[in-house]
């Protein structure tokens, strides 16, 4: 198959193409100086006509603390984006739209694990409303492109995400990279390490290489109208339950500090991958242990690197 990628240079990008390249597919990856989807292009590039699928997986993102100082831009953008990759679509009529959201599309005061039917039943979290919001406008577009314009698709409701080529600066990463950042420098520098919140939400973490073998599998299959599927391990992790893991591993020997002043976020999000399976054929993903050794083998090595992406 043929298969257009927006965001393939990106975290998930960089582990999902040779994925698909090995399985003999042929892959389109524009960059943002070649095609930017923050503008309406007018027409389809010519080397993207006749694709099959189209995976949807650029955004702006970050962790809470950016999500909370950057929501306007994070708003105006990724519903820039959405937009005109569903415009995009509506001009090259591919066969499957594939498009990654996030459990931050879900209610933010529901204390249960969440299922598909969950979506739109209550308030998103006020700390990630912004990223959310413009993850709930992709399921109603791909309903409405569905039912004018006949244009399938699998919509990923993703748990947080970790792994190799992940976002390690600061102000731009999500927890588990963050984690890793700060227990690293705090061994380089021999001091303690400095949490936000109390460490007791209770969160779902998935390998980046598990993410990417059910797009694999959703890419591969034949969707009849749009489906909605939690993407995730069905597990869930305290924060302070993460934190020691990523000190164990690094055998870390200072002090954990938390602040309990600070925002925690949502205090469960965890959802229930039923429906996953039932629809798509991929294996049981790593456990966190196994997930964070993988990372820090390649972390470690690469870290002043890592630290510098933006």
């Amino acid at each position: 198959m043929r298969i257009l990628i927006f965001g393939g240079s990106g975290f998930l990008g960089g582990r999902l193409l040779p994925k698909l390249k090995s399985r003999g597919h042929t892959i389109l990856a524009p960059r943002s100086t070649d095609l930017d989807l923050t503008k309406n292009p007018a027409q389809p590039l010519p080397e993207h006509e006749g694709v099959d699928v189209v995976i949807h997986a650029a955004a702006l993102y970050g962790g809470m603390p950016f999500d909370i100082e950057n929501s306007h831009r994070i708003l105006a953008t990724n519903t820039r984006i959405n937009t005109n990759v569903f415009e995009y679509c509506e001009a090259l009529s591919p066969k499957h739209l594939v498009t990654i959201g996030s459990a931050c599309s879900y209610p933010g005061y529901i204390d249960k694990d969440f299922t598909e039917d969950d979506l739109f039943t209550g308030p998103l979290h006020e700390t990630v409303a912004c990223h959310g919001f413009t993850k709930l406008g992709m399921v109603i577009a791909h309903q409405v492109y569905w039912q004018s314009r006949a244009l399938p698709g699998t919509h990923l409701i993703c748990a947080n995400l970790y792994g190799p080529g992940d976002v390690y600066t600061i102000e731009r990463s999500h927890v588990v990279a963050a984690l890793i950042r700060k227990y690293t420098d705090a061994i380089e520098a021999g001091e303690d390490v400095y949490l936000m919140g109390d460490g007791t939400p209770m969160r779902e973490f998935l390998y980046i290489d598990d993410l990417a073998d059910i797009i694999v599998a959703a890419v591969e299959s034949d969707p009849d109208g749009v489906r909605i599927l939690n993407a995730g391990t069905g597990i869930g992790h305290t924060i302070k339950q993460l934190a020691e893991v990523i000190a164990s591993q690094l055998d870390f020997k200072g002090e954990t500090h938390w602040d309990p002043s600070l925002p925690n976020g949502t205090q469960r999000k965890v959802s229930v991958v039923d429906r996953l399976h039932a629809a798509l054929d991929v294996s049981p993903p790593l456990s966190l242990e196994e997930g964070i050794a993988k990372t820090l083998e390649w972390y470690l090595p690469n870290k002043s690197q890592a630290d510098a992406r933006q």
